[in-house]
């Protein structure tokens, strides 16, 4: 186990937020949007990877917000000649004929229209930095029940949690169904889920406050939590993280 892993999982509970591995990841994918700006997008293994895999496109346009248009170009253009020759394949053979119209198999076209929009959906989910980032996550939701079962230091701090947003707390009982056994299965759920429960009926009282803040005789009232609340609840349901500054058209998702 990596004693740099280790202590970013410490750092991330110590920061008490809606979601640790919200911000495991987040850090994560921006060091990897990062590097993409430099000399990385020329690595020979690097460009194997994103011939054959492309970008989501979430991660085409968090990488076209970036300085580096060059390298994205190059990236994108031997991905797409790569992909040509398939997606040529599947847009031809909608006007194939097999024998005349009228011999033709029935739903044929359906079929190979069908097998179309298999290879296009198959090419917008494909993602090189999101393979990467579903690596992290699977490393780092070992770390955490690892650090449940043996670290004395890390366990108040688990149990003093918010949980973690929907989708990364599917991905941790997941991995905990399969790593712990019995007893110890179910004091790990004894733990988590009042977390997550808690967490979700704060979560609702805080946005209802937030609500009343839009009438003109409570403008000024309202705490923290009820300020953030919103973003707070966003978070929580979707395992996106979006600040204040984001606006239309800008937000941090991570598809994991």
């Amino acid at each position: 186990m990596s004693k740099l892993e280790i202590s970013k999982v410490h750092d991330a509970y110590r920061a008490s937020h809606e979601c640790p591995l919200c911000l495991l990841i987040g850090a994560a994918e921006h060091t990897y949007l990062q590097s993409f700006q430099g000399s990385r997008v020329m690595e020979p293994s690097v460009r194997v990877k994103t011939n054959a895999l492309g970008f989501c496109p979430d991660h085409y346009r968090k990488l076209y917000q970036g300085d580096n248009k060059l390298g994205l170009s190059l990236m994108v253009h031997t991905h797409l000649k790569e992909k040509l020759p398939e997606l040529r394949s599947a847009l031809e053979a909608l006007r194939e004929r097999q024998g005349a119209p009228q011999r033709r198999p029935k739903g044929e076209l359906a079929a190979r229209m069908a097998a179309l929009a298999e290879s296009l959906e198959r090419l917008r989910n494909s993602c090189f930095l999101c393979e990467m980032l579903q690596t992290d996550l699977d490393r780092y939701v070992f770390t955490i029940v690892y650090l449940w079962r043996g670290d004395a230091e890390f366990l108040p701090r688990f149990r003093a949690s918010r949980g973690f947003c929907l989708r990364h707390f599917a991905a941790v009982a997941a991995h905990a169904q399969e790593a712990l056994r019995g007893e110890e299965l179910t004091r790990f759920l004894d733990d988590v889920v009042p977390l997550m429960v808690t967490s979700l009926q704060k979560l609702e009282a805080d946005l209802f406050g937030f609500t009343q803040l839009f009438h003109d005789a409570n403008r000024s009232l309202g705490g923290e939590d009820e300020r953030t609340a919103l973003l707070r609840a966003l978070q929580k349901l979707s395992g996106t993280i979006i600040t204040p500054e984001d606006g239309p058209g800008r937000q941090s998702r991570v598809r994991v």
